[in-house]
């Protein structure tokens, strides 16, 4: 009886790693509320200026063709989608070993809850560009969720393309958060030190290859899905660099 008593007092693992993901919905503020808000006041924010610019020119009618077609608004959600990764890391770790849970659960629900962030971060973004494309670009030609002739591109493929960025930063964050977690300050100068060494080793063969046309003409003309796809490679490597950091990580103040 002590046997199936201690048996049914352990949860199975995968109610372990669904209570991690719950654990970071139950502070939904940093993941599920932030984000969503600062873009609807960005999107509000560039909305202002397309119409005063629209104003000043006695007309939508009077602009160049595709005048709202390149913000770079939406960008910043990609970009702090690395800092949302890193706070919900950072503030549940402790929190989540005092309750008993394993490293590898935890990590395991973290990832499970950032591929549901991606998910649905691109499925609301891909449902706002549809709304803009069928309102004409919010009636004045607008771009601000499918900027740089994305809006041409299927509702499909712009979902794809959502996903894997939002997949690539999400765990370029966990990957962030897991040094900051085990080695704190100093792991992450070398780990950015690293990074921009490679950054610039690459630029460097790059240019003393001559090659930076075949760049150009391989990001001009692959199909944007293939593109799209061409990043689960590197957030593979960011998801098991994650795992393997955070394996012997313990919580520091």
């Amino acid at each position: 009886m002590t046997a199936v008593a201690l048996e049914h007092s352990v949860p199975a693992a995968p109610k372990r790693i669904w209570n991690v993901v719950r654990l970071h919905v139950a502070n939904p503020l940093a993941t599920l509320v932030v984000p969503w808000a600062i873009t609807a006041a960005i999107f509000i924010l560039n909305m202002a200026i397309f119409l005063i610019v629209v104003q000043a020119a006695g007309g939508a009618e009077n602009l160049e063709p595709d005048a709202f077609q390149y913000s770079g608004g939406i960008t910043w959600i990609v970009w702090f989608m690395t800092v949302v990764a890193v706070q919900a890391m950072n503030l549940t770790f402790s929190f989540a070993l005092g309750f008993a849970v394993t490293r590898r659960d935890f990590y395991l629900g973290s990832a499970l809850y950032f591929v549901l962030l991606s998910v649905m971060y691109a499925t609301g973004l891909t449902l706002m560009a549809a709304i803009e494309k069928a309102t004409g670009g919010w009636g004045i030609d607008a771009a601000f969720f499918a900027p740089w002739g994305l809006q041409d591109e299927s509702v499909l493929t712009l979902w794809f393309l959502y996903l894997c960025t939002m997949l690539l930063f999400f765990f370029l964050g966990a990957a962030v958060a897991t040094v900051w977690v085990r080695w704190k300050a100093y792991g992450l100068y070398a780990f950015f030190v690293g990074l921009a060494a490679i950054l610039v080793v690459a630029a460097w063969l790059i240019t003393t290859t001559e090659s930076w046309g075949d760049v150009g003409e391989f990001l001009t003309t692959t199909p944007l899905p293939w593109l799209a796809a061409a990043t689960l490679p590197l957030t593979a490597v960011c998801g098991v660099a994650g795992y393997v950091f955070l394996r012997r990580a313990t919580p520091k103040s």
